[in-house]
């Protein structure tokens, strides 16, 4: 975003409101909605590009899942069949396929909302139905990657389930 567009301001301008406070704040609700939806989309690239990285154990939801590369890391520990890591290579893949795809619906649907919060004056019900397109993107993602960790949990014995369950305790306590 080029800062010629914008009117510089005097610190007592952006303080007291000066003149350029009136056609201003329309920018900036502008720019605070794109700042908000860009933030809430920030954590979906970094997701993915950790999706097979251990999930931190203060979420109750995932204290329950395996990551692929904790189940790769203990396979002999827990006596992971060549059969159940074909399998779970085949669901990392399918995963890693989905996700390119709703990466780049992610983007695009994130360049429409700036393109629409972009003008003078933006049309807040066209800007949020375009946020709810990137949120739903969003949500696909997380989803996609929730089935895939519920997938490779079912392949696992309760036994292996129970090993890595320790030895996961055994990596946080230390």
């Amino acid at each position: 975003m080029s800062t010629s567009r914008w009117k510089t301001r005097t610190p007592a301008e952006r303080h007291h409101g000066g003149p350029a406070a009136g056609p201003a704040l329309g920018r900036r609700a502008a720019r605070a909605l794109l700042v908000g939806a860009l933030m809430a989309c920030a954590s979906a690239p970094a997701a993915l590009a950790q999706e097979t990285e251990a999930v931190p154990p203060q979420d109750p939801l995932f204290e329950t899942l395996f990551p692929p590369e904790l189940i790769m890391q203990h396979r002999r520990a827990i006596g992971l069949t060549d059969e159940q890591r074909d399998a779970i290579s085949q669901l990392i893949q399918e995963l890693q396929g989905r996700v390119v795809r709703l990466q780049w619906e992610l983007l695009d649907e994130m360049q429409q909302l700036t393109t629409i919060v972009e003008g003078p004056r933006v049309d807040l019900d066209r800007s949020l139905d375009q946020l709810d397109a990137v949120l739903d993107t969003e949500k696909e993602i997380k989803q996609a990657h929730l089935e895939m960790l519920i997938r490779i949990k079912n392949l696992l014995s309760a036994e292996q389930q129970a090993t890595l369950e320790r030895l996961r305790d055994t990596a946080n306590e230390g």
